[in-house]
């Protein structure tokens, strides 16, 4: 009986510092999955962004015909919810495409001064900004390597292969 051993090395695993205290996470182009996770994503959250004022109207809108003290504090406490519910939605799609705890890492210095830290929406806007030009150059540099194999294996097979014999 053969014994076979399959060898697949040569991953291609990129790190990325989140942080000043050198937190990390390990992600790869050769991941299938991790290019539609991120545009899936992004896409999420700028829907979510998109949708966030009609959201602060309508509470706005159902708060306009109350003008006491009471009724302006629980107008800012809705408002401050939808805020806060887009937030933690952030957070989750970001550990999601990064993996857990991603999102905590990246905005440590603020967590290290104030443990129950909520980032806002800012924050997310840049930390998508900062993430898009690296997660381009992982899929260049993906799609550069793809060519390269795809050239070396047709190399293999020469036109003159496929030349018949003389006699």
């Amino acid at each position: 009986m053969a014994k076979y051993e399959l060898k697949l090395d040569g991953a291609e695993v990129d790190e990325i510092t989140l942080n000043k205290h050198g937190d990390k996470i390990k992600i790869s182009g050769d991941d299938a999955a991790l290019f539609d996770k991120f545009a899936n994503g992004y896409d999420k959250i700028a829907k979510m962004a998109d949708e966030m004022p009609g959201k602060l109207e309508a509470v706005e809108e159902t708060s306009k015909e109350f003008t006491d003290r009471d009724s302006d504090i629980s107008r800012a406490v809705a408002m401050s919810r939808v805020r806060v519910e887009f937030c933690e939605k952030a957070i989750g799609i970001i550990d999601d495409i990064f993996g857990e705890g991603t999102a905590k890492k990246s905005f440590w210095d603020y967590y290290e001064t104030i443990p129950d830290f909520l980032p806002d929406e800012d924050l997310f806007i840049a930390f998508f900004e900062t993430m898009t030009p690296i997660m381009e150059d992982i899929f260049d540099r993906k799609l550069k390597r793809q060519e390269k194999a795809s050239k070396a294996r047709m190399a293999k097979y020469q036109p003159q292969d496929h030349k018949r014999k003389q006699k």
